[in-house]
């Protein structure tokens, strides 16, 4: 169930900075919702992901007015401390205008500035080929919710190995001052 709904009032305790890896410096967001786009139903195309490639992601993608800052902008709640989540992505395949994943192919990519180069450097490479009646898309891994919507028949997504795995934290990495994940990067990595 989608705890966002349009024409709502939230208060997140959002970053300054969503770049993956920085160093957060919190402060509580006032906001009007207008839009919520949930990135499982209505994913990321090829060309928004990398626009800004070194953005946290989460499922929920919310348009909405920040009452303090007095300014239309988007926020991924899963950025914030209330609905902080880990920012994984993964690539799918969808049917033109499915609202589910046909098929994962693609591993869990962190979120960390390498492994978003590399997801970066497959999409790219992944461009260029053929996928019949079917679209590039990236989304969030959520695996539950991936694994109730892959279509049957398809690929499933891939457990961990071990359920005692643990995500390694990558250390903090600092952010110039000024820089947000919308700051355009003066070379880009991929």
């Amino acid at each position: 169930m989608n705890r966002f709904q349009p024409d709502t009032e939230i208060e997140l305790t959002y970053p300054e900075s969503t770049l993956v890896e920085s160093s957060p410096i919190y402060r509580r967001r006032h906001l009007q919702i207008r839009e919520v786009r949930d990135l499982i139903e209505d994913p990321l195309t090829p060309e928004e992901f990398l626009r800004r490639p070194l953005t946290q992601r989460s499922r929920y993608l919310l348009t909405a007015y920040d009452k303090d800052a007095k300014s239309w902008r988007q926020f991924y709640p899963g950025s914030s401390k209330e609905f902080m989540t880990d920012g994984r992505l993964r690539i799918a395949l969808y049917e033109r205008g499915g609202r589910a994943p046909k098929k994962i192919i693609s591993r869990s990519f962190e979120p960390t500035r390498r492994d978003r180069i590399a997801l970066a450097r497959m999409i790219k490479e992944m461009q260029s080929k053929d996928f019949g009646r079917l679209e590039l898309r990236i989304i969030p891994d959520e695996s539950k919710v991936l694994q109730q919507q892959v279509d049957p028949g398809t690929t499933k997504v891939a457990a961990p190995k071990h359920a005692s795995a643990q995500r390694r934290q990558a250390p903090p990495v600092t952010v110039p001052s000024g820089m947000t994940a919308s700051s355009p990067l003066a070379t880009p990595p991929f």
